[in-house]
């Protein structure tokens, strides 16, 4: 089975056994805010099942971080595809940052560089996406960014995207913080409804060929 090792924490693939840990930061309306609401029981089991078909078709998800010194899982990292509606370029940021305009292009899948296709015209996409969650306790010591990075490191080298991206809350500083010490750019925003919410979000990318320079 796939895990992805870094200096402190093992990612690995999410078991039935995980289920107490998932809901400990699943269920904390503190950690759950990007997603307007903490899950049910019933929820977190239909999370844990989709990552598990996950692992099977496309092969890979998102997984249990875990630390190597103890065994404990503080959360969750991996690359998931994501459907994103209604892009359009980032001229101005609500925080100041630019993303730049790119020229006009048809919709594509993973295996293009989108963020070279986005312009003022919404879009549909389908992205491989970063996306990490840790349990509240283990919050602002590195633990996302180190394992985000890990995932980009694997989505490029093994799986062979151009692109990664990162969908996140505009207002969610921790998350839009990790995806910058990553190197990631803002390059985008969409609207996403969600548990009766409507909810900005800004995409951020890192392209293969420049990532790490």
């Amino acid at each position: 089975m796939l895990e992805i090792m870094t200096e402190r924490c093992c990612l690995r693939p999410m078991t039935d056994a995980d289920f107490p840990a998932l809901c400990r930061y699943l269920q904390d309306p503190g950690v759950m805010y990007a997603y307007g609401h903490a899950f049910s029981d019933r929820e977190v089991w239909d999370w844990l099942r989709r990552q598990q078909a996950r692992y099977v078709v496309p092969g890979y998800g998102a997984l249990a971080v875990e630390l190597r010194e103890t065994g404990e899982m503080i959360g969750q990292c991996g690359i998931t595809m994501q459907d994103c509606a209604g892009v359009t370029a980032c001229t101005a940021a609500a925080d100041g940052e630019e993303g730049g305009q790119a020229p006009a292009g048809e919709e594509a899948g993973p295996s293009a560089l989108l963020s070279e296709r986005i312009d003022a015209t919404p879009r549909t996409l389908q992205v491989p996406e970063v996306g990490y969650l840790l349990a509240k306790n283990y919050w602002h010591h590195g633990y996302a960014t180190e394992s985000a990075r890990a995932c980009m490191e694997f989505a490029f080298d093994v799986l062979g995207v151009p692109e990664i991206f990162s969908c996140i809350r505009d207002d969610n500083r921790p998350s839009l913080e990790v995806a910058r010490r990553n190197g990631m750019e803002l390059c985008g925003r969409f609207n996403k409804h969600y548990y009766g919410q409507d909810m900005e979000h800004l995409l951020y990318v890192a392209r293969k060929e420049s990532w790490g320079l």
